[in-house]
């Protein structure tokens, strides 16, 4: 994952003094967290949720503010591909095999920097993060949809549209060719985060 953990920050930013620019700290992915990405074909749509135990996952970030822009460090989600369970065993094996598993066995969602709304709210409106795939990277900017929070923990949800090819992965045919998935995968997202002491 990717993916895609800004509200913790920004919360964060709201409880130091104006002048302070900068700070460092540790969160947690709690297993309330969700990601999956969705594909089509010429005859049905398919649904691969991540089984990876996320909670299990501690982040030590550091952030820096400039602007309308919280630029920041240390946020990267590694999600293992034969951890993604898209609900039969023959698509398993399709999207796996697809994304070169064996020989780049991660997904990996890098998160650069935060585009906020404005600086007196430090809501953020976009990501722009880093998505590594069979050992290709691509950069994007991701429109966050989701935001809420509570005490600690802060939730935020959002999706990206990818092409397989951007990767310069070719999308699966089965079944001799009568199956063609299409190049698009949309990956989607609601993690909750909390914040350590």
């Amino acid at each position: 994952m990717i993916k895609f953990l800004p509200i913790l920050f920004i919360q964060a930013l709201c409880a130091l003094p104006f002048h302070a620019y900068a700070q460092d700290g540790k969160a947690t992915i709690t297993d309330e967290s969700k990601l999956s990405i969705k594909g089509k074909s010429n005859v049905n749509e398919f649904q691969c949720q991540s089984e990876h135990e996320l909670h299990q996952d501690s982040l030590n970030y550091f952030y820096r503010v400039s602007g309308d822009t919280v630029l920041v460090d240390g946020v990267q989600l590694n999600l293992q591909i034969d951890q993604f369970d898209c609900g039969k065993r023959a698509i398993n094996k399709d999207f796996r095999s697809t994304l070169k598993y064996e020989e780049y066995p991660f997904i990996e969602i890098i998160l650069n920097e935060l585009v906020v709304s404005d600086s007196t709210s430090l809501i953020p409106k976009e990501a722009k993060i880093t998505i590594r795939i069979a050992g290709e990277e691509r950069h994007y900017t991701v429109t966050l949809n989701t935001f809420s929070s509570r005490e600690e923990s802060f939730t935020v949800g959002g999706n990206k549209i990818l092409r397989m090819t951007d990767f310069g992965l070719e999308p699966p045919s089965p079944m001799f060719g009568l199956i063609k998935v299409q190049d698009e995968l949309d990956i989607q997202f609601d993690l909750v985060i909390r914040r350590n002491q």
